[in-house]
């Protein structure tokens, strides 16, 4: 199957990506080609488009990630920029997303199954049953309290078996929870 060629005219039609973190220094003297109602700037290329913003996740109807870190700022906002091939459709029906612990960020985060990075080993899932399986990580790897209501000696190992259990099989966490008092 071909993959859908994104561009300027298109890519901010319900579209998922990650953008990468850049100075912004080369897009100091230029007028942005657009700029959103909210004050996003975008700057088109060739090869992709660059994004001056203060805020990033959910734009409009697309879910647009950025991997930063606080010394990359210009007047309050980021800047991103991102390929025309790393966009990918979005929508809130197919099952267009799995969830692994970043390279980037060294948490769990949701990344769609065209990325390279996807293995069939990932549970594909739609945007709102990955939103729920994100909180339930969270709470797994922040938060103890859950733990004293599953008999075990180790608390790594437990984390480790439910969050292995969540990202890579269809088992909710109730049922993996009771699987581990089993095998205890």
């Amino acid at each position: 199957m071909k993959k859908f060629i994104y561009h300027k005219q298109n890519f901010f039609r319900n579209t998922y990506c990650v953008f990468t973190t850049v100075s912004g220094e080369n897009l100091a003297n230029k007028k942005p080609d657009y700029t959103s109602k909210s004050g996003s700037q975008y700057f088109y290329t060739e090869e992709g488009v660059y994004r001056i913003s203060s805020h990033w996740g959910r734009a409009a109807t697309c879910r647009w990630r950025l991997q930063t870190d606080a010394s990359n700022f210009r007047n309050g906002a980021k800047v991103g920029f991102a390929k025309w091939t790393s966009f990918y459709k979005d929508n809130d029906v197919e099952k267009l997303y799995f969830i692994k612990k970043s390279e980037f960020t060294q948490q769990y985060e949701y990344f769609h199954k065209e990325e390279p990075s996807y293995s069939p080993n990932y549970i594909l899932r739609t945007a709102g049953d990955t939103k729920k399986v994100l909180r339930q990580l969270k709470v797994i790897t922040t938060e103890t309290k859950w733990a004293k209501y599953v008999p075990h000696d180790d608390l790594e190992d437990v984390r480790e078996f439910l969050i292995n259990g969540l990202i890579t099989s269809k088992k909710s966490l109730q049922v993996l929870k009771r699987e581990y008092v089993i095998l205890d």
